[in-house]
């Protein structure tokens, strides 16, 4: 079979403008920065959602999270097809690492894939408190060393062409990192007790966003950073596994974030429903590298999105055919790489459920969540982003002369906002709940709402 392998890399949490790739003025990122140059790097990639549960189904299933519901119901349906389903019929042989709980057998994003991997404290959902001391203490991360690890044996073992997903959660806050890379690009010195004060914190993001100093901006900012370097690092090691294993050659490897994160713009930190739409978190980093396939060392305009790399997987097995119907409109990104992309993004975001609002607020007692409870979603089509929100406070940002979101155009740009929210609309209207995914019932479990809690989502 004259097949590449694939490699899927997700970096959870990464913000594209933190990589030095993308143009930010620190060295976070040098391993995938070679990549980058050997492959093609896409400046406009934007992600379904703005946070992990419905971009992973997006990821897995191809579809938009208003077709798989993941939001509500938090299972994969039975019988719906996944991208390593269609892999496997293309004769591919399928690898897990997740370091996150919502890629594995609590969703069911597990499923199809011949051989799993998650660190013991993703898996058995540790609590909160067991993760974050011994992270403080720095005797583990989020599990990406173990990760990276477990990658290189299945693909040792494994034979040809493979599939594997690896996903890793170093980024994510508490932003602990590793030595060297958890202080080496701070902004000022940092003692340990300040560092366990925040990491103490952002148990509770959305209160820290609300009590947020200059000082502690500056701080966060520099400790993320190091969580980005990190990544990298782990990256580089994948890297250097693969070429010793003389596959890396062979493989057509993706690094792209699930979504950004706020680090107190507009007055918001981490992601999820009370982190906004803003470009920040919904536009990713997206490198593809793929000898033989695509140009190395181009920089992409087009606009994609994270549907088009299941796509992408898909059509280099031959199995398009597998994967779910949608009525969005995926793209190959070997086409998108030197032509046309999508001639618009859309990011949604659920209502928030009315018994998790109040536990948030009861959580964070000075953060307004009011502008975040209702159904949200944006709309980016020519350099024009709007921000639509069910409790009425629309948004419009020109991104091409404001790519930072300073100013707020909805009152000035009236005709412009009114195209962008009807053709917003009719997209709604035409993309609908996939059949597999409609008529089910929400899901309640006592010990996944204490992880979510622990990591700062309610």
């Amino acid at each position: 079979m004259n097949k590449p392998n694939v490699l899927l890399v997700v970096l959870d949490s990464a913000r594209a403008d933190r990589f030095s790739c993308y143009g930010y003025d620190k060295p976070t990122t040098p391993n995938i920065d070679r990549i980058a140059d050997e492959g093609v790097l896409f400046e406009e990639c934007w992600s379904e959602s703005s946070w992990t549960l419905p971009v992973s189904f997006t990821l897995l299933t191809g579809l938009a999270p208003r077709e798989h519901r993941a939001e509500p119901f938090l299972k994969l349906p039975d019988g719906l097809p996944t991208l390593q389903d269609a892999l496997k019929l293309g004769g591919y042989r399928t690898l897990l690492g997740s370091a996150n709980a919502f890629i594995g057998p609590f969703t069911g994003l597990d499923r199809g894939f011949g051989r799993r991997y998650m660190p013991v404290h993703v898996k058995r959902f540790f609590k909160p408190l067991i993760k974050y001391g011994l992270a403080r203490l720095g005797w583990t991360d989020w599990g990406g060393a173990s990760l990276t690890r477990a990658m290189l044996r299945f693909v040792r073992d494994c034979p040809r062409p493979w599939f594997g997903l690896l996903w890793y959660n170093d980024c994510h806050h508490p932003y602990i990192g590793r030595p060297p890379f958890r202080t080496a690009l701070l902004n000022r010195p940092m003692s340990l007790s300040r560092r366990i004060e925040l990491m103490s914190r952002m148990r509770d993001m959305q209160e820290l966003a609300a009590t947020l100093t200059d000082e502690d901006r500056q701080d966060l900012s520099g400790l993320y950073d190091g969580t980005v370097a990190y990544s990298d690092h782990l990256v580089g090691v994948l890297r250097a596994g693969l070429e010793e294993l003389r596959q890396w050659d062979d493989t057509v490897l993706v690094v792209i974030a699930d979504h950004g994160e706020m680090l107190g713009e507009h007055g918001l930190t981490s992601h999820g429903r009370p982190a906004g739409m803003y470009r920040t978190l919904l536009r990713v980093p997206l490198i593809v590298r793929a000898p033989r396939m695509m140009p190395a060392g181009h920089r992409s305009d087009a606009l994609v999105q994270l549907a088009d790399v299941t796509e992408t997987f898909a059509a280099i097995a031959g199995r398009l055919d597998a994967l779910p119907g949608t009525a969005t409109n995926r793209i190959d990104l070997r086409d998108a790489a030197t032509g046309q992309g999508r001639p618009f993004a859309v990011s949604e975001r659920a209502k928030w459920p009315e018994r998790k609002l109040r536990r948030a607020q009861r959580r964070n007692p000075h953060f307004n969540f009011d502008p975040f409870a209702g159904h949200m979603a944006a709309f980016v089509q020519e350099g024009w982003e709007l921000i639509t929100a069910e409790t009425g406070r629309n948004e419009l940002y020109d991104l091409s002369a404001d790519p930072e979101q300073t100013g707020d155009l909805i009152d000035d740009e009236p005709e412009q906002a009114r195209r962008l929210r009807e053709a917003l609309r009719q997209w709604q209207e035409r993309v609908l709940p996939h059949p597999m995914a409609d008529g089910r019932a929400e899901r309640e479990d006592p010990a996944v709402r204490k992880h979510l809690e622990g990591m700062g989502y309610f």
